[in-house]
């Protein structure tokens, strides 16, 4: 019996439509792949970029990051390997990977379980109580940066505390620059589609808002409140890299859904958080903090006070993924992780 060496189109929409629950910055979701029947071409679109938010586009890249990550998961979990190329094209910058799936064989028990929690995985905004373990745990979330050549970095009660005074210097200036509330605006306020965004169902009240002391200032929202009450407990790492380059990123994004991932297969709860790197004195401050030239991003993570929120919104899957299995070009229009 001939073993088929691609997966037909049923496989494919399946595997992308999964990769697709990956979070990004206000759940903008600034990718697209392109597939021709035997590889996946994973491109940035430059039209679903936050100018005001993210002035150097570094978070689309990492977003993308995030997205390769989830895609290998994916494949994985329908029973393929992934060979992937980042930035094959040197001259294309926005084709930031190319993913071939091959070598098909019935997934391992690991590879199921790591798709079942790309199902499951949210961003919890709401204030949490702290991880039931937290001896072994940042010993693994290390090792999965540096698989990625990412360094996780563990903050102790100092460091979440001048982290906390770090992120109101970062809201206080936000308040003064009207793109980045115009850019908020449109995110948590329903884009017309009802396909992206932030809705208000996944953000927390003001007075829970309250008690998360480093998250983004999003306007205040219906999420059910938390039974237990009192100031945040989670912990926080910090991602950070060696440079600050598109490979740099995209490296950064892939073990940030690498940590995301195993924080959910372990029942934990997480949170992306990112404002506080969007600002050049802000992620100065957070550097000389950590200790390292180049944080990117960071992860709120401990134990649920509330149920999962109504899962946040993604875009149709012929808007992300052009070829013989979709319809659209992959092209479109005017995000925290959701």
């Amino acid at each position: 019996m001939t073993i088929e060496q691609h997966p037909g189109p049923a496989t494919v929409r399946a595997v992308f439509e999964r990769a697709a629950r990956a979070p990004s910055l206000h759940n903008s979701q600034p990718w697209r792949w392109r597939w021709d029947g035997s590889t996946a071409e994973l491109l940035v679109n430059a039209e679903r970029l936050l100018p005001a938010t993210d002035m150097f586009n570094r978070e689309g890249v990492l977003a993308c990051g995030v997205m390769l990550h989830h895609a290998d998961l994916a494949w994985a979990a329908a029973g393929w390997e992934s060979r992937v190329s980042r930035f094959p094209d040197p001259s294309v910058r926005a084709h930031v990977a190319s993913l071939e799936p091959r070598n098909p064989h019935p997934p391992g028990e690991a590879e199921l379980l790591l798709g079942r929690a790309v199902d499951a995985r949210y961003s919890d905004r709401m204030p949490m109580e702290p991880p039931p373990e937290w001896t072994t745990t940042p010993r693994v979330l290390e090792f999965l940066g540096d698989r990625s050549q990412t360094k996780v970095v563990a903050l102790d009660a100092a460091g979440v505390g001048e982290l906390g005074r770090i992120s109101q210097l970062t809201g206080r200036l936000r308040r003064y620059d009207p793109r980045y509330g115009t850019e908020m605006a449109w995110w948590t306020a329903g884009p017309e589609h009802g396909d992206a965004g932030v809705p208000a169902d996944a953000r927390p009240s003001a007075a829970d808002r309250a008690q998360v002391p480093v998250g983004r200032e999003f306007p205040a929202g219906t999420a059910a409140p938390a039974e237990a009450g009192g100031a945040d407990a989670a912990r926080v790492v910090v991602l950070c890299t060696d440079g600050d380059a598109a490979a740099d990123l995209l490296d950064c994004g892939y073990a940030l859904s690498a940590i995301l991932i195993e924080c959910t297969t372990q029942g934990l709860s997480t949170c992306t958080v990112s404002h506080i790197t969007e600002l050049p004195a802000a992620r100065t401050m957070l550097a000389e903090l950590v200790g390292l030239p180049h944080p990117q991003v960071l992860v709120r993570i401990g134990t649920a006070r509330t149920p999962p929120p109504p899962r946040t919104p993604r875009l149709p899957l012929d808007r992300i993924l052009a070829g013989e299995t979709g319809q659209g070009s992959g092209r479109a229009g005017g995000g925290e992780a959701g």
